[in-house]
């Protein structure tokens, strides 16, 4: 039996995003993104589903339509749009009754260059493939050491119960703390290890990391005697195993307009909020919401702020009455405050002061901010703070972290000294 920590001690909540694996040798999205379109473009199964030339007609209509051209275009444009056509593409007969005539179908029906609905299906299940086997074959040869990542994570558990959603799906983090309560049943040794709903909400007050997109770890089970679902989706110790299951055979999940998706090992594209309504991933979302909503602390690793229902959550909980401290990991190319000052902020930096409240950034809010060490930048109502050197220096010089982390602390009624800062700037550069 797993050892339970005391409800009553403090609890954080860590975000990790891509940020966070990058610089342990997981590829980037530039990265996947060529991997994908090599693998596609160099299909041998042109003439038998055609999926390489519904990706290639994909990437070349994105690049001329969105501002970047290439360079704009990633791994999850493509899936999403191949995803949607053929959700919306499906003809119904006269007598499919309402619940499954795509609610779209009558407004695209002329639009015909796409409507290659095999072709579309398999380009949907080979991209999560690819990500799959390329993600599982980084896993197990990444050359950075993770004992910095060991260490951080054993002191972050002595001062507090911490939670971890990640939106990555490589493994490092549980490498790193194998003791991790990941969701499914932790028993040694191979085959499928099933999701338990009663389990994971038992595990309120046990060290945890959840993945929120899907892991490496994940496959499609057969389900044992007694359960009514089809292909469940479980976890697998080992990564091959959960390789060789992580395609998905069965039918397609309607959605409520009447068009459908299709299930995978690992959710991606721009619509994640569909497949996200599948277990374990609403309990995971579920438990995100709960842990947030009384964490002690927050910390965001490598987060972009672009996943709008992950940023909802985290914005809420920085809205509570007595609102945690945040600290933001990232990393800019000089430091955050250079870096943000007297320019056009992106998108991220613009989310860090209008959702998370972190009155840091950019040349008007330079006048509340301090530099206590180097690479950190401190809010001076202590409530956030901000560093900027990436996640391997963070973690090089964590004892500043500790530091830093002994100065913040919850804020009360933080939305209205936030309106007040917000309504002064009369800055039209931070405005959304």
């Amino acid at each position: 039996m797993r050892k339970t920590q005391s409800s009553e001690r403090k609890r954080a909540v860590v975000v990790l995003g891509s940020g966070g694996s990058t610089e342990f040798g997981a590829p980037s999205t530039a990265e996947l993104t060529s991997h994908v379109l090599e693998n596609c473009s160099t299909s041998n199964t042109v003439g038998k589903t055609g999926y390489d030339l519904a990706c290639r007609r994909i990437y070349d209509t994105l690049v001329e339509y969105l501002e970047g051209g290439a360079s704009a275009v990633n791994f999850e444009h493509l899936f999403h749009c191949a995803q949607e056509m053929l959700s919306i593409s499906f003809e119904p007969s006269k007598t499919t009754v309402n619940e499954y005539r795509p609610i779209l179908f009558p407004f695209v029906r002329r639009w015909v260059a796409f409507n290659e609905q095999e072709a579309l299906r398999r380009l949907v299940h080979r991209i999560p493939e690819l990500l799959y086997s390329k993600i599982s074959e980084v896993c197990g040869c990444s050359s950075i050491s993770l004992e910095p990542l060991s260490r951080f994570l054993n002191r972050l558990q002595r001062g507090y119960t911490t939670r971890i959603y990640t939106t990555n799906y490589d493994d490092f983090i549980l490498q790193a703390e194998p003791s991790l309560f990941h969701g499914f049943d932790s028993t040694p040794g191979s085959g499928p290890r099933l999701f338990k709903p009663e389990t994971f909400w038992d595990s309120f007050s046990e060290h945890g990391v959840f993945h929120l997109h899907g892991s490496v770890h994940f496959g499609f089970g057969i389900p044992e005697p007694g359960d009514v679902d089809l292909n469940v989706l479980c976890w697998f110790n080992d990564r091959r195993e959960a390789r060789q299951r992580s395609a998905h055979f069965g039918s397609s999940e309607r959605k409520m307009d009447g068009s459908v998706f299709e299930r995978s090992a690992l959710i991606t594209g721009l619509d994640k909020l569909s497949p996200m309504q599948q277990t374990p991933q609403s309990h995971f979302y579920a438990g995100l919401t709960r842990d947030l909503m009384v964490a002690d602390l927050i910390i965001v690793i490598g987060f972009g702020l672009s996943d709008l229902h992950i940023k909802a959550r985290l914005a809420e909980a920085r809205r509570r009455r007595h609102s945690p401290p945040l600290v933001f990991v990232d990393w800019w190319p000089g430091s955050m405050l250079c870096d943000t000052r007297w320019k056009q902020l992106n998108r991220k930096e613009i989310e860090m002061i209008h959702s998370l409240l972190i009155l840091v950034v950019g040349d008007y809010y330079r006048r509340n901010a301090t530099q206590p060490k180097p690479g950190w930048t401190v809010a001076k109502d202590l409530s956030s703070a901000v560093w900027d050197k990436g996640f391997l220096e963070f973690l090089s010089a964590q004892e500043d972290f500790w530091a830093v982390l002994a100065q913040l602390r919850s804020v009360e009624n933080i939305n209205e000294l936030a309106k007040e800062a917000l309504v002064g700037s009369r800055n039209p550069r931070i405005e959304i």
